[in-house]
């Protein structure tokens, strides 16, 4: 296994639970990949520890008094957000599943087409209100997922926050019926999914379980017709912008190279790897 290949299950395991141990990683990939050495283990863990543009996740110790983490964690939640992580956090084990599965609920994009009823009633829900196909019905099952777990985090609605989301486009809610029609279809999606916050359970698995809030608008007039935008709501801890600058520097420096000749038997300034004159050179 490259260490690539062990970052990204690294990068999984942060993804999925937000916050996890390190030695729970380490017991889990161990079992998995018996080849791989704690020399290679440290390796890759320094190195999610320390280069935040290979990714989000980074390596947290013995962070808060409280309890809750008094060994390195994984996490991708950022220091604004942290602290009201904790308090929303669950004090249930961590849900164990097997790679396959782990992979596949980290694709969130994926969740979209599992065949649960919850999922095909906000299907249904969408062509029939709003005469739009499976691509948008996918689009707002997604996105009820993520408003209802920054909800958690933030406090606020994730009703309000689909709405204003979705306003401006084709889904366009009209009236407080649809909207509670959304609540209802979404908050029976949230006990169905696993869930970060919940260490990976669904909350239907749960005694009691966290709710996020679902707010909604007093009456049709309020219902959010225009969208904006505090955050990017799928990217909510900056990883893309951080990404986003990283790559706009090198884009500067290639124009900047551009500006002065270069001998056709030089290295492309596009970062290829070939001589200019069978690259941009030609």
């Amino acid at each position: 296994m490259t260490d690539d290949q062990l970052g990204s299950l690294f990068e999984k395991f942060a993804d999925f639970y937000w916050s996890v141990p390190v030695s729970f990683v380490v017991e889990k990939i161990s079992v998995w990949y018996p080849d791989v050495d704690k020399n290679q283990m440290e390796r890759v863990l320094k190195r999610c520890s320390n280069d935040l543009s290979w990714h989000h996740c980074t390596i947290e110790r013995d962070r808060t008094e409280e309890g809750e983490l008094v060994v390195e964690h994984l996490l991708i939640v950022n220091e604004d957000d942290y602290d009201n992580f904790l308090k929303v956090r669950i004090n249930e084990p961590l849900c164990e599943y097997d790679e396959e599965t782990l992979f596949q609920i980290c694709d969130y994009e994926q969740i979209t087409h599992w065949d649960l009823p919850e999922i095909n009633a906000i299907n249904d829900f969408v062509k029939t209100e709003f005469e739009l196909d499976d691509e948008w019905a996918n689009d707002l099952v997604f996105e009820c997922i993520f408003s209802q777990w920054l909800s958690l985090l933030e406090g606020d609605s994730w009703v309000m926050n689909v709405l204003i989301h979705v306003a401006d486009g084709k889904m366009q809610f009209k009236t407080i019926e649809q909207v509670k029609r959304l609540r209802e279809l979404g908050n029976s999606l949230y006990q169905v999914v696993p869930n970060p916050f919940l260490r990976g359970w669904k909350a239907m698995d749960l005694d009691n379980p966290l709710l996020p809030l679902d707010d909604i608008p007093y009456c049709d007039e309020d219902i959010p017709r225009k969208r904006y935008r505090k955050k990017n709501r799928f990217d909510p801890f900056g990883a893309r912008e951080l990404a986003s600058e990283f790559f706009e520097q090198q884009l500067t420096e290639t124009l900047n190279a551009t500006k002065r000749k270069i001998g056709r038997n030089e290295f492309c300034p596009c970062g290829s790897g070939k001589k200019y004159k069978k690259c941009c050179g030609r």
